[in-house]
């Protein structure tokens, strides 16, 4: 992708977690590695 596509990107991300602040409670990479052996 672009630089510019990137960016937007990225910049998405960061309204996203600014959106989401402290209601969002990352779970640890426990649950990532559950999700892909249930796949």
């Amino acid at each position: 992708p672009a630089r510019g596509e990137r960016t937007a990107k990225y910049n998405e991300l960061l309204r996203i977690e600014d959106y989401l602040a402290e209601v969002a409670v990352f779970k640890g990479i426990d649950q990532y590695r559950r999700f892909l052996k249930n796949r």
